[in-house]
């Protein structure tokens, strides 16, 4: 399977966490942005959000992505049931959904007694997925987010499970380490031709963007920066990088 390629990718996108419920999303996209996704949202939150969405009509400037999470105390065994509950709400008006797997209480779906139930879940939703894609001519891009996990560890077998199932990107969280391009380069080899990866977590300069692009990244996000910098974060980001000690 060769590798998709998004538009959107382009330019740096926004991660989860800064627009919650989709209020902001104009407002950030017009700020320059390749994408920003909204969330991540509770499923029983994307009835709202989608209405939202739907009625605040604007054309987009970039891809609106939602990223839906999972509550805390929810029993491991409604994972599929959850995550297409969530995209019967957002098809309608996500231009790609992304499945959190990052946050501390959805990593328990990464540890190895889980790994069946994450790959009946993915395959489930790609089936349903791919069934209005037949019916409606639209192909909704479906991304998986986790943790890259640290230099030296076993990459992550959640990333196949994706790749398998028909998932068509991997938003990936790097580590806080020395290493972490050439563990995302190590990733981007072991899924040849397979989903497209975003790389997201201390992406913070020009220098960064071009390590994560030359690693096999994509796209970036950027979430800290942001709030930081506010909308100047994109200019450190998409400044050229001097040559030859040139300034």
């Amino acid at each position: 399977m060769k590798r998709r390629v998004f538009h959107w990718h382009a330019r740096p996108g926004l991660a989860g966490g800064i627009d919650k419920d989709g209020g902001r999303a104009e407002e950030l996209l017009a700020l320059g942005f390749g994408s920003v996704e909204i969330g991540s949202v509770l499923p029983a939150a994307a009835p709202a959000v989608a209405a939202a969405l739907a009625a605040g009509y604007w054309v987009r400037r970039g891809a609106v992505g939602i990223g839906l999470g999972l509550p805390a105390e929810m029993p491991a065994d409604r994972l599929r049931e959850s995550w297409l509950a969530g995209l019967v709400a957002l098809w309608p008006v996500a231009d790609y959904l992304s499945f959190n797997l990052s946050a501390a209480a959805n990593c328990r779906f990464l540890l190895p007694e889980q790994w069946p139930r994450l790959a009946l879940a993915c395959r489930a939703a790609a089936f349903q997925r791919d069934c209005w894609a037949t019916e409606s001519g639209r192909h909704l891009p479906l991304a998986l987010k986790l943790p890259l996990g640290n230099c030296g560890e076993a990459l992550p077998a959640a990333a196949s499970i994706a790749a398998a199932a028909g998932f068509d990107l991997l938003t990936v969280v790097l580590p806080d380490e020395a290493g972490r391009f050439e563990r995302l380069a190590d990733l981007a080899r072991d899924l040849d031709n397979g989903p497209a990866l975003v790389a997201v977590g201390g992406i913070r300069s020009a220098d960064d963007v071009a390590a994560a692009r030359r690693a096999g990244a994509a796209g970036v996000q950027v979430h800290r920066l942001f709030v930081e910098q506010g909308a100047s974060c994109l200019a450190t980001l998409l400044r050229s990088t001097p040559k030859n000690g040139q300034k």
